[in-house]
């Protein structure tokens, strides 16, 4: 029995509605992921606190922390000022800049490929595949680093350019290139690392696409640079904190985090490996993964790693995700038709595994700041521990300056370490090298102990109070002891 001409015309109808109700899909889920992460009560760690924390003081970081004299300016300016503006003008207070930080950060990953994409559910499977072979994903995505921003960039920039050869690009889109990186150098900094992609391009000898490429970058780069008001400062001063940081020669396990080796992350490559497997099964054209520059950017970005983790995790994992889902955009369409009903439901069943496992608190890794312990200047209990005005806190922790600063960024005082180790005076840094290498015993932290003042403070973990007779101690908070000269 042939269908009824009304039932033809309905089914074509609702068929035309498929895409849209796709495109809702994959909007809400990207969406709905960080508010469902930040009502836990989440707040990020790090270097998010103390971006946060700068917007409500108009302080530089000379007079925040106790800095080498090369160090005059923050190396991500456009950030702070955001989110300065945003206190200042908007009246954002503390909680509403860490929504805005975590929300709209996550979010400029997120939403980088929907542009470009005719099947968005390939970009939610993509990050799902890598989430599971990478759990950690979702916790550099909640970080609240202007990173982020830098990596929303990128990701936008290989959908855009990486497809195929461009002999001559738009201006329009040379004219966007050079906004975002603009941007991203202003609000982000570490300008020299967009030679990574542009290696990633010659290395697939894509040279026509380079060579405009490398033109947006140059430009950007120097826009970005006159956004601070200081370019050529801007610009040397990076140079001369990764120079400070190189100068060291340190073993890898006193690095920071994005600062050690990688371990080569096996799960990710075998992702890859069998996703390129199932492509060669479907016996379709495709372009040789070596001719592929995100491939090769995902190759050098592998090699780089096994120096340095950020390369891989910061633009190693992106480029990983954008492969993803140009695999994935060209295999959906033999699994269902644009407008099948069946389309709405593959969606779902890759929307909704993607939401439950990024948004579940696993191992408390959204929930374990809520028993973090702050200390807060304006406690009475507290009151004559904290230093004096004009005195330094020091303290080989680097999450005290982090969550101290968050809590009082109105503070007269100034810490000792913050923001990067290799910043700290030479004679401060060799102290606390020494400390390092003395697993944080306590008779390391007698050189600080013999140069304070009596308006300085030595802030210190320890289960009981601490076997230094030279300071008076107080538990502050939990296990955290504070110790001052004797009055």
């Amino acid at each position: 029995m042939n269908p009824a001409p009304d039932d033809i015309s309905n089914s074509s109808q609702f068929q035309r509605y498929i895409p849209l109700a796709v495109w809702l899909v994959v909007i809400v889920t990207l969406v709905v992921i960080p508010f469902r992460i930040l009502s836990y009560g989440f707040l990020p760690g790090g270097d998010a606190r103390r971006h946060v924390a700068k917007a409500f003081t108009d302080k530089p970081y000379t007079e925040i922390l106790l800095l080498r004299s090369d160090y005059t300016m923050d190396h991500s300016p456009g950030w702070e000022k955001i989110l300065r503006h945003l206190h200042v003008t908007g009246g954002l207070d503390l909680n509403a800049l860490v929504v805005v930080s975590v929300a709209g950060l996550m979010l400029c990953v997120f939403c980088a490929p929907l542009p470009w994409l005719r099947r968005p559910e390939a970009w939610l499977a993509a990050l799902l595949a890598q989430m599971i072979a990478i759990p950690e994903v979702m916790m550099r995505l909640t970080q609240a680093r202007p990173l982020l921003f830098t990596e929303g960039v990128l990701i936008a920039i290989l959908f855009a350019w990486s497809k195929s050869e461009v002999q001559k690009p738009s201006y329009l889109k040379l004219t966007l290139t050079t906004l975002g990186i603009a941007l991203s150098v202003w609000i982000h900094g570490a300008w020299y690392l967009w030679a990574v992609p542009l290696f990633g391009f010659c290395l697939a000898r894509a040279w026509r696409t380079a060579m405009w490429l490398a033109v947006c970058i140059a430009v950007g780069v120097f826009a970005g640079a006159l956004f601070t008001g200081k370019p050529i400062e801007f610009l040397r001063q990076a140079l001369l904190i990764v120079a400070d940081i190189s100068r060291e020669h340190l073993p890898s396990w006193l690095l920071v985090g994005e600062l050690r080796p990688s371990y080569g992350e096996f799960d990710t490559l075998a992702l890859i490996a069998l996703v390129a497997l199932w492509r060669r099964l479907q016996n379709r054209p495709q372009t040789a993964l070596l001719d592929q520059p995100v491939f090769c950017l995902i190759i050098a970005c592998w090699i780089l790693g096994f120096k340095a983790d950020r390369f891989w995790a910061d633009w190693g994992v992106p480029a990983v995700l954008v492969w993803l889902t140009f695999q994935f955009e060209e295999l959906l369409p033999t699994l269902t038709f644009a407008g099948a009903p069946r389309r709405l439901v593959l969606c779902g069943l890759i929307a909704i595994p993607l939401f439950l496992h990024a948004t579940n608190d696993l191992d408390r890794r959204y929930t374990i700041n809520l028993s973090e312990p702050f200390l807060d200047a304006s406690d009475p209990a507290l009151a004559g521990w904290f230093p004096d005005k004009n005195g330094i806190f020091y303290s080989a922790q680097m999450e005290l300056f982090y969550n101290t600063f968050y809590k009082n960024p109105q503070g007269d005082w100034r810490y000792i370490l913050g923001l990067e180790p290799a910043l700290m005076p030479d004679e401060d840094l060799h102290t606390f090298r020494t400390i390092q290498f003395n697993k944080f015993a306590l008779p390391a932290y007698e050189p600080w102990i013999k140069k304070m003042q009596p308006a300085d403070r030595l802030a210190l973990y320890s289960a009981g109070e601490p076997n230094l007779p030279a300071l008076q101690w107080h538990n502050a908070v939990g296990n955290l002891w504070i110790g001052r000269k004797p009055r």
